[in-house]
């Protein structure tokens, strides 16, 4: 009988554990235990965040008859569907993925209407936006892997506020926050990017490098979306993550900048958002790196320039969405992600085929694509 590593929020009565579950030395729930519901929520109880359990599928499948095959036909393997492909073949992804257009492209007028009309900002509004996107998905991890697998390709100003309000969202579900702080990190993020819409479109929409004039002319859009949002009589904390949102806690970032201890925190939330999202999305003219290349970067560069509290957090989040995925490795390999690791979280670890991979353990070793 096969063993499997599966997500907690995954973890149904009737599944048997494949290994003893601890909470530091105390033994939780032993081997070979069939969970009931009192099981599954000691588990949720429990600071785990993924358990090993038998694949019962596998020791149910029939035993194979023999057969006989004329050697001059060959036999055609059936590629195992990756669990991309599951996820864009999914009802509810489809249900997301006709919201998130409709919601874009009423998000687009919305932000242009007020950059460019003086129109009023109706908060709940944009936030509702957002908010029928992620109706009906009260988990964050599918809802995770459902955004991953949308491929939209508009201006990128308009789906790149979407998917940073919409991750934003989710990250603070992670960190706990009540419906009144996630509706304010929501719009935050909707919002964040509004003063491109008066930067010339031709510099926003251009393929290939940005002159140095024309770099500096971007600069200026957090600036410019404070000082429309501030017109606009927005709560100051949504204008300050708009002003913010590219500063670095190293002094490092722009308009002004700002430390650590200058910027707020919503703003501190925004920017990791805002990085992973711009990195991993792809767009018109060019295809997102791959998350884990992200994660590794954003690894690299850690507590220096953003906020600790924020980062780990919203990392090893990341990563653990990305449990069950097919993937590829730098050496042509593929293998399903099967467990995380909080040490260093861009490398997992993989099963390729029978082979167990903690990436942890080959430094040469990087996953370079998901399939």
């Amino acid at each position: 009988m096969n063993v499997i590593q599966i997500m907690l929020h995954k973890v149904t009565s009737g599944m048997t554990l494949a290994e003893d579950i601890y909470k530091g030395t105390q033994l939780l729930i032993p081997k070979d235990t069939v969970m009931d519901e009192e099981a599954v929520k000691i588990l949720h109880n429990s600071s785990i965040i993924s358990v090993s359990v038998y694949d019962l599928d596998s020791a149910n499948e029939p035993t194979p008859i023999e057969e006989t095959f004329d050697t001059e036909t060959p036999v055609v393997e059936i590629p195992k569907q990756t669990h991309a492909e599951k996820i864009r073949q999914s009802e509810s992804f489809k249900k997301v993925e006709k919201q998130f257009i409709e919601s874009t492209e009423k998000l687009s007028y919305q932000l242009t209407d007020i950059a460019t009309k003086n129109k009023e900002v109706d908060l709940d509004n944009l936030f509702e936006s957002a908010n029928e996107i992620m109706v009906g998905e009260t988990n964050t991890y599918h809802l995770m892997d459902i955004l991953t697998n949308i491929r939209y390709f508009d201006d990128s100003t308009y789906a790149h506020s979407m998917n940073v309000a919409l991750l934003a969202n989710i990250f603070g579900r992670w960190l706990h926050m009540n419906e009144e702080e996630l509706k304010l990190l929501t719009i935050s993020g909707l919002l964040h990017d509004i003063g491109k819409v008066l930067i010339p479109p031709e510099i926003i929409k251009k393929p290939g490098a940005l002159t140095s004039e024309e770099f500096q002319i971007i600069k200026q859009h957090p600036l410019k979306g404070y000082q429309l949002l501030q017109q606009r009589n927005v709560d100051e904390r949504i204008c300050r993550a708009a002003l913010s949102h590219h500063e670095k806690c190293d002094g490092t970032g722009y308009p002004f900048g700002l430390n650590r201890y200058q910027i707020s925190e919503v703003a501190k939330i925004i920017t990791i958002v805002d990085i992973y999202e711009a990195m991993t999305a792809n767009r018109c003219y060019r295809n997102g790196l791959c998350p884990f290349d992200v994660i590794k970067m954003l690894e690299d560069e850690g507590s220096d320039k953003y906020e600790a509290k924020y980062l780990i957090p919203f990392l090893q989040g990341i990563s653990d969405t990305y449990l069950h995925n097919t993937v590829m490795l730098n050496d042509g390999r593929q293998g399903e992600v099967i467990m995380t690791n909080k040490n260093e979280v861009s490398k997992p670890s993989i099963m390729s085929g029978n082979n167990f991979i903690d990436l942890t353990h080959h430094p040469h070793l990087k996953i370079v694509s998901l399939l």
